[in-house]
């Protein structure tokens, strides 16, 4: 069944499938039912959403969601399979994953990326990996899955010769074009693996889509800078939130210090006053989560320091279907 978040009934089955098997996990995340709805019923300027259901005897047993890229690494659709547990082995997966590589190559797409495969924090294995493996699915990229319980007791860290900016849902008018040049920035360094992927060339309307994407979702976002005060530069910034549907789940969106300013501690600089400014906002126990490539060590350096742990590894796999 083609899902495409217009019709409520269908649309709230889809999602309990998905939300449902993501709570499998000892630290679940994913989006909630209105950010979900959101995402796949609206028009946006960097990407699509849909998905299918699979239904035996009108009951939902699995789905796909599909993340078609508009912008950037357009050769790739992202792919997310789940299937209840009492239905598992029974070739449910396999059917949706050959659905899946059909819609694929109809739409002009060469590549298939299953991205949000979450294992043992070590290893990175899982039902999830295997079942991939064993379909022909390459392993490309992992990330580190690290969380922080809040409150915490904050120490910041102040940098000379730079000035601390912050915002919420909107990003100033003064900023926007600097902060696009950072998110582009954000884009071509990001450590990838092997993975495809292509730089996002951030604008200021690519920004502002976002920005009343999220609000329609009922996100929330604390963005903090710094500012290099000497030139005026943009220099590092950090984003982090969360939505209402899930007030206990909190996440690090991106953290990024422009080249020519690293080495001067912005990351913990930034990061340290934006999680004060989301502690006082949210106001009550929360979990923090982030993912960030093993090879990037300065910044889970900054977030041990902050007091992050480990707790999972989340795998990015890719298969050819060209």
């Amino acid at each position: 069944m083609a899902v495409d978040g217009r019709d409520p009934e269908v649309f709230d089955k889809f999602h309990a499938v998905k939300f449902g098997v993501r709570q499998e996990l000892e630290f679940p995340v994913g989006m909630g039912l209105e950010e979900s709805r959101v995402l796949m019923a609206g028009e946006h300027a960097e990407a699509r959403a849909d998905g299918l259901g699979l239904v035996v005897d009108g009951v939902w047993v699995g789905v796909a969601w599909f993340d078609w890229w508009l912008v950037g690494t357009t050769d790739t659709v992202d792919v997310e399979i789940a299937v209840l547990p009492e239905w598992r082995r029974r070739g449910l997966g396999s059917r949706l994953l050959e659905v899946a590589v059909e819609r694929a190559r109809a739409d002009g797409r060469n590549v298939l990326a299953g991205g949000i495969l979450t294992g043992d924090p070590v290893t990175g294995d899982s039902a999830g990996t295997a079942f991939a493996a064993a379909r022909g699915f390459v392993r490309k990229h992992a990330e580190l899955h690290q969380v922080l319980d809040l409150p915490i007791v904050i120490a910041e860290k102040p940098v000379a010769g730079y000035e601390i900016v912050q915002w919420r849902e909107h990003t100033p008018d003064e900023w926007i074009e600097q902060f696009a040049d950072l998110q582009t920035g954000m884009s071509q360094d990001v450590p990838a693996g092997e993975r495809i992927t292509e730089t996002v060339h951030w604008t200021p309307e690519l920004i502002r889509d976002a920005e009343r994407r999220r609000l329609a979702q009922g996100r929330f976002t604390y963005a903090t800078a710094a500012v290099h005060t000497a030139s005026g530069e943009l220099a590092a910034y950090t984003q982090m939130g969360g939505t209402p549907e899930t007030p206990d789940r909190l996440l690090q969106y991106d953290t990024y210090v422009r080249r020519s300013h690293r080495g001067n501690g912005l990351g913990i600089a930034v990061k340290a006053p934006n999680l004060r400014a989301l502690q006082a906002g949210v106001a009550r126990p929360a979990v923090l989560h982030t993912w960030n490539a093993p090879e990037n060590a300065p910044m889970i350096a900054v977030n041990d320091k902050l007091g992050f742990r480990p707790v999972a590894q989340r795998t990015s796999w890719e298969l050819p279907v060209s």
